[in-house]
């Protein structure tokens, strides 16, 4: 099972993410590169698979002559099964989208591939001004395949520039705290220092205004209003 949450469209190693595993899993989620509000998609090219994920997803109910396991005369037809008669043969889930959320994840998807394009300029261009600056810890990055749902930079005083960024109307946003820091986890007896590499990369990450439509103005200002924290 591929989690291919957040990268619809990216590659590794030439083959296009929800294609490599037996299926693959897609956030439809309002901040994601195709949204439907809420929800999900599930790619496989396995047939039984998908027969499976079918039933599964609407109540453990049958819709194919095929798969029936009552008798067509129980069903009510003579030769064949009668078009309004279906089976539930389990206990499955309501995992649907609606309709109209499918309409709106279908209209998104036929500009996807425009969309991620914009989002590889983003990225470039961050990559470009942040490349030589001292205060630069670390970044995303260009790289091959990238979806670029988000673009991160690693930076001390984290906090003050968030805090800064926010003042000039800038919404970064940080990805994310530690699972394994929650109370819930830590209440499993998870503790600071179980994870360092997580919780350093934590203290220092800040992801930076990224979507299809953030002109290279806006882009010139975000990356202004970083320069500066640091340089006065």
């Amino acid at each position: 099972i591929e989690d291919c949450a957040q990268a619809p469209l990216a590659t590794y190693k030439g083959k296009k993410v929800g294609t490599i595993g037996d299926i693959g899993v897609f956030s439809l989620n309002y901040h994601k590169h195709i949204h439907t509000g809420e929800g999900g998609m599930i790619t496989t090219n396995d047939k039984s698979l998908y027969e499976r994920l079918l039933v599964i997803r609407t109540h453990g109910i049958v819709k194919n002559n095929d798969l029936y396991k009552n008798s067509i005369e129980f069903a009510g037809g003579d030769d064949v099964y009668p078009g309004w008669y279906m089976e539930m043969q389990e206990l499955g889930f309501n995992y649907r989208l609606t309709d109209f959320q499918a309409a709106l994840g279908i209209s998104q998807l036929s500009r996807a591939d425009e969309g991620l394009e914009r989002r590889k300029a983003i990225a470039k261009r961050y990559f470009a001004a942040f490349e030589i600056l001292p205060f630069i810890k670390g970044q995303s990055g260009v790289i091959e395949g990238h979806a670029y749902h988000l673009y991160i930079i690693e930076v001390e005083n984290r906090l003050g520039l968030y805090n800064h960024l926010r003042d000039q109307n800038i919404y970064a946003q940080i990805h994310y705290i530690p699972c394994h820091l929650m109370p819930y986890y830590r209440n499993l007896g998870w503790k600071e220092g179980d994870s360092p590499h997580a919780e350093n990369y934590y203290k220092h990450c800040i992801s930076l205004p990224m979507y299809p439509t953030l002109s290279d103005e806006e882009q010139d200002y975000v990356i202004e209003k970083i320069t500066t924290f640091y340089n006065d």
